[in-house]
């Protein structure tokens, strides 16, 4: 049997009183032998008062539970001008009166806050240049930038609660992805999931490809403009101070030996100049591999006895690399040079090798001052060094990735001084 609510447990109770004052009274008028006269008064004067007095007592009883049903229904609605309210000065509904308005002022405050938020959000996005969208959760589209309405054409907000499928987009198992064949050619999708003002939404961002690739040529030739131009001015200019100087100086038996000498320089900084060209030009190229087996030991064992006892060397297990040995070996003698450099002659240069059956590591650390510029490690010809030439670690990276691996540079976390790490493919027998 069900169980009565608590509308129905206080309908009965009224009707057991009412039913119970009945029968006591129909129980007393028999003994007394009331006349029919009497029990007509008696009714209409004491029970039907009493039944309309017990509903007005049941309608008191449940009237706030209603109010507060009302009020909790328009908080979820966001709706709080409507407020529990009871005529109880004091008392348990006094209470929850006051609770559920300090409820609502603190829902409206975050409520606005939240609004707030959301505005500031679709203001930065409608300033950014890349197309961006919002979509709720059953795709429909939401807000968008004006880059979005190029994109599509159209304003936007012509085609709000469309559905993502109409702007070629798809959602699927949590990933965007495009539905045109073309388009994920020219742009790249990122996305991410939010809240604003309470709904779960999507922001998708869309990144015109061409324009990221343009941007990083840009650096690359700025990189590159920038070393050329220092070098290049520091050669021309003494050879534009010496012609100068040779066409103001009239030619004598006496000055003879200065103008040889003055040609001599201007012939030495060309081909200096020449040189650096022919250098700069062997940097990006794609050297013809020898590929072969050679073990770790027997790569790195002869290579650090060309160094002084300042290079240590420690293998944790042999293992087996397919290299080119003489490529491999002289990006490992740059790496090692730089490292004693930057150690001064007192401190010591240790070189690790290792495997964990996905890759070949081998480290060179040194117990110098660190890297100060990491930005321009691997730009051509940028050095720190007064007599270096800037092309060496290029040349190493440009090695280690043409045999499929990784070269990084950074400082040591356990002690002062930088790493290099070479990460390598293992061969299948080392796995």
């Amino acid at each position: 049997m069900k169980k009565p609510n608590f509308e129905q447990t206080i309908e009965i109770f009224c009707l057991v009183i009412w039913l119970l004052f009945t029968v006591l009274s129909a129980f007393f008028m028999v003994i007394l032998e009331a006349s029919t006269l009497s029990v007509i008064t008696y009714f209409i004067l004491v029970l039907c008062p009493l039944a309309l007095l017990l509903y007005h007592f049941k309608q008191h009883l449940i009237q706030p539970f209603y109010h507060l049903s009302t009020t909790i229904e328009a908080i979820k609605n966001e709706e709080y001008g409507q407020r529990f309210y009871t005529s109880d000065s004091s008392g348990i509904l006094h209470s929850l009166q006051q609770e559920t308005q300090q409820l609502c002022q603190q829902l409206q405050s975050f409520k606005s806050e939240r609004d707030h938020q959301a505005i500031l959000l679709f203001r930065l996005i409608e300033q950014l240049p890349s197309p961006i969208a919002i979509f709720d959760n059953d795709t429909a589209l939401v807000h968008a930038n004006e880059a979005f309405s190029n994109w599509i054409g159209k304003p936007w907000q012509s085609l709000r609660l469309l559905k993502a499928h109409k702007f070629s987009l798809e959602y699927h198992s949590g990933h965007w992805h495009f539905n045109h064949p073309t388009l994920g050619d020219e742009w790249q999708l990122r996305y991410s999931e939010l809240t604003i003002a309470g709904m779960q939404a999507h922001l998708v961002i869309l990144t015109d490809v061409q324009a990221v690739v343009s941007q990083a040529q840009r650096d690359a030739w700025q990189k590159m403009i920038r070393v050329l131009s220092h070098e290049i001015h520091n050669s021309l200019s003494p050879i534009k101070s010496l012609a100068q100087t040779l066409i103001e100086i009239p030619t004598t038996q006496e000055n003879q030996a200065d103008f040889e000498q003055a040609l001599g320089v201007i012939v030495q900084r060309s081909d200096g100049l020449m040189s650096f060209v022919n250098r700069y030009a062997s940097v990006a190229k794609q050297h013809q591999l020898h590929i072969e087996a050679i073990s770790i030991n027997d790569l790195l064992t002869p290579l650090v006895g060309l160094f002084d006892n300042r290079v240590r060397l420690t293998i944790e297990q042999n293992f087996t690399l397919q290299i080119d040995q003489s490529l491999l070996e002289q990006a490992l003698v740059n790496l090692i040079k730089n490292a004693l450099e930057a150690g001064g002659k007192r401190n010591a240069v240790y070189v690790k090798a290792y495997h964990n059956h996905k890759f070949a590591g081998i480290e060179v650390l040194d117990e110098g001052h660190g890297i100060k510029n990491a930005d321009n490690l691997f730009v051509p010809f940028y050095t720190t060094k007064a007599a270096g030439k800037g092309i060496g670690l290029i040349l190493a990276k440009n090695i280690v990735e043409q045999h499929n691996g990784k070269l990084s540079l950074t400082n040591r976390k356990e002690a002062q001084g930088a790493i290099a790490h070479i990460q390598l493919p293992l061969t299948t027998a080392n796995k």
